[in-house]
């Protein structure tokens, strides 16, 4: 796994322009390629693919957006200035990256493969006060789950199931984002006893509210997922 924050992205054609100018651009999404998943206060998840020989128009990114990569494709970005950057070198997948808001520029897929991720828009919120179990382990850091990135938005963590694991009652402390990259069937068990099972495949996105706990049982499969947690 490599990891792609705001100073990375700007040297692998991510490069944009982050000061507003007199004009205005339209928001980054929607575009062609790009499908909205859902949407609520917190965070907008796009499926996003830059189609090949497709020019987007310049756009400027409202939000900090957060996300992983699932599959690399060249892609050329062009900035106000007319300069431009071209990303020509294969980068490792999954690849989880953090960009922050005021990014403009357009983009174009230049070859194939087609470049394609999961894209999170996180909205300004400001959380509500919560109270949250203490006698109940928080989600993170745990056995399984390694830090991926820690920005001032979002901490991210890929998580790693083993056939058959049992994970203890843990709570999460954030409102959580959760993409899938490999499937499987994992059953959970509230607090109450109530039980829920779900069979998830790659790029499935779930989203965990605040104080949501349970426990975890694989029983089919080896599930990996990039959790994002929401900072406040």
């Amino acid at each position: 796994m490599r990891i792609l924050c705001c100073a990375v992205l700007a040297s692998l054609a991510w490069t944009g322009v982050g000061v507003a100018s007199a004009q205005d651009y339209p928001h980054a999404f929607p575009r062609e390629g790009a499908e909205q998943i859902f949407e609520n206060e917190r965070v907008i998840v796009w499926d996003a693919t830059w189609p090949d020989g497709v020019a987007q128009p310049y756009h400027r990114h409202r939000y900090d957006m957060t996300g992983v990569f699932f599959r690399w494709g060249p892609l050329r970005v062009t900035r106000l200035d007319g300069t431009f950057t071209v990303s020509e070198v294969p980068f490792e997948i999954p690849w989880v990256f953090f960009q922050a808001k005021g990014v403009t520029h357009k983009e174009e897929g230049i070859g194939t493969p087609e470049r394609h991720s999961i894209m999170i828009d996180m909205k300004d919120y400001a959380a509500p006060s919560r109270e949250l179990p203490a006698d109940i382990a928080p989600a993170f850091p745990r056995e399984g789950a390694e830090e991926e990135l820690d920005s001032p938005r979002v901490m991210v963590w890929d998580v790693s199931w083993s056939p058959g694991q049992d994970v203890p009652l843990h709570v999460h402390t954030r409102d959580t984002v959760a993409v899938f990259v490999n499937g499987g069937t994992i059953r959970q068990r509230e607090p109450d006893g109530s039980e829920d099972t779900t069979t998830y495949a790659s790029e499935d996105v779930v989203f965990i509210p605040a104080g949501t706990a349970h426990t975890s049982l694989v029983t089919s499969g080896s599930p990996r997922a990039m959790f994002y947690e929401l900072k406040d």
